[in-house]
């Protein structure tokens, strides 16, 4: 294999975006333009977090104040284009809506996690940070898969009528 294969798979594995990728495949096969975007979206922001990483952590080694501050303005830049996407029509509104609800802990714990660490030199979010980030993360790709439920519903209803 092409060195350069193995390195895109390699990104592709430690990223959502291998699991996303299923649903943005099947959002275009059937049309559904909307949650293709959203899926895509989210896949891209994803993709981003994963390359920026290790450079990232490099660059904050020792200070941990960078690192929060990026991943914060990362998810509030997510929830920021989905509201205006949401506003246009450009994905459904409610998957924006239940997307944003999802999302606003991580920028939240993010932030705390940074005067945590940082400003009081304690580690009280620690646990909170290990469980509620994947779990937030879980259910950002989940909201990005239930519009493959209205698709089923809808053509299982279809098919019976």
């Amino acid at each position: 294999m092409p060195e350069w294969f193995l390195y895109f798979v390699s990104i592709l594995s430690k990223s959502w975006v291998l699991i996303l990728s299923p649903a943005i495949l099947l959002f275009f096969i059937f049309k559904d333009y909307l949650a293709l975007r959203f899926a895509a979206i989210t896949a891209a922001f994803f993709l981003f977090g994963t390359l920026t990483y290790s450079s990232l952590m490099a660059f904050d080694d020792g200070i941990y104040v960078y690192r929060y501050l990026v991943w914060a303005l990362t998810d509030i830049t997510w929830m920021a284009l989905i509201a205006y996407w949401g506003l246009k029509d450009k994905v459904h509104l409610w998957q924006c809506e239940l997307g944003q609800l999802v999302v606003i802990g991580a920028p939240i714990l993010q932030l705390f996690r940074l005067v945590d660490r940082h400003l009081w030199d304690l580690s009280y979010s620690t646990v909170m940070y290990q469980t509620f980030m994947p779990l937030i993360n879980i259910a950002t790709v989940v909201v990005c898969y239930l519009p493959l439920l209205y698709i089923f519903v809808n053509n299982r209803n279809k098919a019976l009528s």
